[in-house]
Parts: C-alpha cells; structure tokens; sequence
C-alpha cells in the first residue's frame, strides 16, 4: 500500500515539475525579442545629418499626421513620440473562408478580422560625437476578431518602414531649410 502511494506521489510530482517547465517555456517566450532582431533594428532605424533633434522630432509629428496617425504622447525632452490610427482589417479572403468553414463545420468556426489599431513609437537620440541625430520607430498593430478576440504583432514589412523615412527624410530637410 505504502509503495502504491509513494509511485502516486512521484507520479503527481513528475507531472507538476512538467507542468512547470512547459509554464516555465511560455514565461520565458514573453517579451522575447523576434528572431531577426537585428534585421528588424536595421529595417527602424535611420541617421539624419543635422544637430537639431527638434527639427527632426518637428518633421516625425508632420509625417506620422500625414500618415493619418494620431500623436498621443509627445515628449520633445527625451526625444519620444507615440501615436496610432483605426484601420479596417478585414480581408475578402479571410471572410470568405470563414464563411466556408461556418457552411463546414457549423457558424461558431468563422473568424474573421474585423479592425486593427496600428501603434507607432519613434525615438530620436543626438549621435555623441557626430552631427547626426538617429530615428528608430517602431510600428505595431492590435487586431480585433468578429469574436471580440485581440491579437497583437510586430509590423515587419520593409516596405512600411521605407515608404515612413522617405516621407520623414523630405520632411527633415523641408523643416531644415527653414529654420
């Protein structure tokens, strides 16, 4: 009987001891930078020759607002902005397999989505040493199921952040010439 009860006792704490390391695994993936971290970094960021950080923090707010983004936080003594927009997300493709799947498998299978919010952060940082002052931005969106379900991602598209700088470099040297 006392063998019986100490296999079940090893039994309950080998399963525990799992549990944890599968929670241990999760915890860990939380806030874990993406995989080609460096890529993304080189993708955010850009130097402009100038020493006026306001000047380009100026032009950031202009570009981000002809983006149709809306600032929400603006710090110009630490060089930070925050803003974000509403967008649809809905994709003909997505609704039209979901509605496949709802004929399938029954209306609670279709999922689609239905808007996004999309984040930006932008932090401008004085080069010591040089007469460069560097942009990183960050974009990110948060998107909303028919289900009321949300889901977060890092945007990672090149182009999203080509087409950004160039925008942001005419409009640093705009604001440049008329100071």
């Amino acid at each position: 009987m006392r063998t019986r009860r100490n296999l079940a006792l090893g039994v309950l704490l080998a399963i525990s001891l799992t549990a944890c390391l599968d929670a241990n695994k999760a915890a860990m993936q939380i806030g874990k930078p993406p995989e080609d971290v460096v890529k993304l970094r080189s993708l955010e960021t850009r130097r402009y020759d100038t020493l006026d950080e306001r000047t380009v923090l100026l032009a950031s707010t202009q570009t981000l607002q002809d983006l149709g983004f809306t600032v929400s936080e603006s710090a110009p003594g630490a060089g930070v902005l925050v803003a974000s927009k509403q967008r649809d997300a809905r994709e003909t493709g997505q609704v039209v397999g979901a509605i496949v799947l709802a004929v399938l498998f029954g209306v609670n299978a279709a999922v689609w989505d239905e808007e996004q919010t999309i984040n930006v952060t932008l932090v401008t940082t004085p080069i010591a040493n040089s007469k460069q002052v560097e942009v990183r931005v960050a974009f990110d969106r948060v998107i909303r199921n028919n289900k009321q379900q949300h889901r977060g991602e890092l945007v990672q598209d090149a182009e999203v952040y080509r087409q950004f700088f160039e925008k942001l470099s005419a409009g640093v040297q705009l604001e440049g010439q008329q100071v």
